[in-house]
């Protein structure tokens, strides 16, 4: 599928921005195995997204797969942040790594656009859409609505009673590939995690 040019730039900028003022996370020393820890954070909540997913409680799963592709958002800046290069926050809203707008857009890169994975399994037309939902903030909304009950329109509302089997598997794939996307690769260590949530992502996508 093509790549949304001006979208990338933008998308790339918000990186640029995010690596060069916040919060520092990893120390010099233990860079590497701080960043591995983080890496197993990120893995162990796909695969409770996964268990969820299987379970039948898509609108949890929902939530935390959104929850994982912000946490990879996270680590990746994070993996880029260092006492000599960036800059202290004022506050936080300084730092982009306390949006949920910021961090969705950071994790969902257009690179995704080229792999065939995710839109072999789900279609283009609903990756562009995922990933416009992503710098619109609309993904926010779906990650609140995931845990919330709602009353809209007069009208009583739980998760279950908004989010279904199709969306939940398309979230879970998504936040599958960003981590696929972003995090496999930066150490050796990703490939060995990245073993298990391939086999998830065939699994799902089915």
């Amino acid at each position: 599928m093509e790549i949304d040019y001006k979208a990338a730039h933008r998308k790339i900028q918000l990186a640029l921005e995010a690596e060069a003022k916040g919060q520092v996370f990893f120390s010099k020393e233990n860079l590497s195995s701080e960043f591995n820890r983080g890496c197993n954070h990120i893995s162990g909540l796909l695969h409770s997204a996964f268990q969820l997913y299987v379970s039948e409680s898509f609108p949890t799963s929902i939530f935390i797969a959104i929850t994982a592709i912000e946490e990879i958002a996270k680590l990746k800046i994070a993996l880029y942040r260092n006492e000599s290069l960036t800059a202290p926050a004022k506050n936080r809203k300084e730092d982009h790594l306390f949006s949920h707008k910021a961090k969705h857009s950071i994790a969902l890169q257009e690179v995704i656009a080229v792999g065939t994975r995710l839109p072999n399994a789900i279609g283009e037309e609903r990756v562009r859409e995922l990933l416009n939902m992503a710098e619109t903030g609309e993904l926010i909304r779906v990650r609140e609505s995931s845990l919330y009950i709602n009353s809209a329109n007069g009208k009583f509302t739980t998760p279950k009673d908004i989010f279904t089997k199709k969306e939940a598997r398309e979230i879970l794939l998504l936040a599958l590939e960003a981590w696929d996307d972003r995090l496999v690769g930066l150490t050796d260590y990703t490939f060995e995690i990245d073993k298990e949530l391939t086999n998830i992502f065939d699994i799902v996508s089915k």
